[in-house]
């Protein structure tokens, strides 16, 4: 189905109140409970404040482990361990608490090893942080590491793997001597917190959504799946929405359908993908089941419940068995309940607060799709989603709440930059290519270069400068291609990058063009929106057109990027079209390249034709062939 023939389904006002045990007209079962209380109006207390030149956010969750620095003379660095270790999602424990967990005893260690290994089908991957904090700070601070003695302020929370309460918490000064070190903050509120002080906003509606944060005393050990809150950098902050887990939580929903399709926790977006392909069938005799509320709530069947109507229609695909229409079809399914629910929540944002701006976090907030029907549909004044606003992102989230409400650093007025890793010298780059055994360059005009080999047909890895904090590719640790060529969609997925063939290819696109290619007037920097691709450009760039017409657009001006801008504006000059295929630099399985010699050990590990790394090239065949042949792809 088209996304320009895609109507939002219904989003009428409906009762707040749904009493349990009530079935719906289809027979689904009984809808789950949901009553609407007052506004909380729940006011965060300002944190006593303390003096603070360097701040450390740590955060390790089912989703990974990520690590953050910051200092008064603007630095930041943030990284996630994967990045670091070469291996998807890894995780860190504390010593004692890999052990429990790899072999659990108690019923909390029991539980928690099951919903590890059912997310991931096995046990995650781990290291233990005792021996890996220190020589990762130092990967990541680089020329800016001081030392352990050197950090002031130590930011985490006491749901955290390995740095929360019930494991070395309390002892992290044995790491961090001259620290204060708090960790007073719950998982919802480091969303919010991710989400508003990285926008550059004075004051905004600030919206999560993910699966669930930790039980919290203050709910009776309930868990939070969703808030709204409003957030001003003078007068602070003040909830007044909290959704409770498991009844209205958008992520176990989503979950459950990726699930379902054979999917694993971290690929989510393959199930985004694969709706696209299904049809209504499913979706349609859920809709009765979805009741959507005022204050951005909703109310749907149980999880028992939704996994029985997901089993009468299909049974569940095993990972690697064949994709049947039905299973297009439950993707479909799960991915328009969802659109609707991110849709009303954000509606009831504006609506709550009064606000004009959003800020919006959480994992659901990576499902681009719903983004993209949530800002047709609201049309919000201004919206920022941070380019890591899941769980994976949660340090960067720690170390701005340590700077901006516990040290009370000065806010920016301006967004924070993507590109927040580590950087590599020249002579690192060199060596790794020369490593690779093929001929090495250093063109004069690597733009130029770069446009030409593209516009040929040729695939080209391109490392520069700090990498991405997040899981999309946004110009430094990329892999381009030509959008002008129908089958390079269908070679990159089973030639260069082994992955499913029906999965699509995000377009990178000089932001002054955008307009004239897409459906979409505004920047859209971090691929965390997808639009329709105007009708008339559609022949064009097939490459990067989904089955739907739509894609996961990147705008890029020249000061966000400039490297990368030049190299996309070249492309335009030779081609006439303002944008490239750009797709993240790494092998199905794999994470994201980090390092040179990561690029080089992917390059000859694929059929990328061309490496640059900084200002050096190598190249497959010679050179000059790529900037004179055409590929005939």
């Amino acid at each position: 189905m088209s996304l320009w023939s895609r109507p939002l389904r219904d989003l009428a006002a409906v009762p707040p109140v749904v009493l349990r045990g009530r079935s719906n007209s289809n027979g689904l079962g009984e809808l789950v409970r949901y009553s609407a209380s007052p506004l909380l109006n729940r006011v965060r207390p300002r944190f006593p404040r303390i003096h603070a030149e360097r701040i450390l956010g740590l955060a390790s969750t089912g989703h990974g482990a990520s690590l953050t620095y910051l200092d008064a003379s603007g630095a930041v660095r943030s990284s996630q361990l994967e990045r670091w270790t070469g291996t998807k999602h890894m995780m860190l424990f504390a010593q004692d608490e890999d052990n429990a967990l790899r072999h659990p005893r108690h019923r909390v260690e029991k539980s928690i090893n099951f919903i590890l290994t059912h997310g991931y089908g096995r046990f995650p991957d781990s290291r233990v942080f005792e021996r890996t904090i220190d020589p990762w700070r130092e990967w990541l601070l680089g020329e800016l590491d001081g030392g352990p003695s050197a950090i002031d302020l130590v930011v985490t929370s006491n749901g955290h793997f390995a740095t929360g309460w019930a494991r070395l918490g309390p002892q992290l000064r044995r790491w961090f001597p001259n620290a204060t070190v708090v960790r007073a903050i719950e998982h919802h509120e480091i969303h919010q917190r991710q989400a508003f002080w990285a926008s550059g906003f004075d004051e905004a509606a600030v919206l999560t959504l993910d699966t669930t944060g930790e039980p919290l005393p203050r709910k009776g050990w309930r868990q939070i799946a969703g808030t709204i809150s409003v957030a001003d950098r003078d007068a602070g902050w003040r909830t007044v929405r909290e959704w409770l887990f498991p009844e209205m939580s958008s992520g176990t929903i989503f979950d459950a359908t990726t699930h379902h399709v054979g999917f694993r926790q971290g690929e989510e977006g393959k199930t985004m993908g694969l709706s696209a392909l299904g049809t209504a069938e499913l979706f349609e005799s859920l809709r009765p089941a979805l009741l959507l509320h005022p204050d951005g709530g909703f109310s749907f069947l149980d999880s028992d419940g939704f996994q029985a109507a997901l089993d009468r229609y299909t049974p569940a695909r095993a990972p690697g068995e064949e994709i049947t229409q039905q299973h297009m079809d439950v993707a479909y399914a799960g991915q328009a309940i969802l659109e609707l629910i991110v849709v009303n929540a954000w509606r009831a944002a504006f609506e709550l607060t009064g606000r004009s701006r959003l800020a919006y976090a959480g994992g659901v907030a990576l499902n681009s799709v719903a983004n993209g029907m949530a800002w047709r549909e609201v049309r919000p004044p201004s919206v920022y989603i941070p380019p890591n606003p899941g769980d994976p992102g949660h340090s960067l989230g720690c170390a701005l709440f340590g700077a901006y409400e516990v040290a009370r650093w000065e806010p920016p007025s301006e967004e924070l930059t993507e590109y927040l890793g580590p950087m590599y010298d020249e002579g690192a780059m060199a060596e790794a290519l020369a490593a690779t055994g093929h001929p090495l360059s250093r063109p004069r005009d690597l733009s130029q270069t770069l446009a030409t080999c593209v516009a040929n047909g040729h695939i080209v890895g391109r490392l520069h400068g700090r990498a991405e904090f997040g899981p999309r590719a946004l110009g430094n640790r990329s892999i381009l291609a030509d959008p002008r060529r129908p089958g390079m969609k269908d070679y990159l997925n089973v030639r260069v990058k082994h992955r499913e063939a029906f999965r699509p290819f995000a377009p990178a696109v000089l932001e002054d063009q955008v307009g004239e290619w897409f459906d979409l007037d505004e920047p859209s920097p971090y691929m965390l929106r997808v639009v329709p691709i105007r009708r008339e450009k559609l022949d064009l760039i097939p490459a990067v057109a989904h089955v739907d017409g739509s894609a996961r657009v990147q705008t890029l001006s020249e000061r966000q990027n400039p490297d990368f801008w030049r190299t996309i504006s070249a492309f335009h000059d030779q081609t006439g079209v303002p944008l490239v295929i750009n797709t993240s630099f790494n092998l199905a399985g794999k994470p994201i390249v980090e390092t040179p010699a990561d690029a080089a050990d992917c390059f000859v590990a694929s059929e990328i034709d061309v490496l640059a790394v900084g200002p050096f090239v190598v190249s497959k065949k010679d050179l000059a062939w790529y900037l004179e042949t055409d590929s005939g792809a």
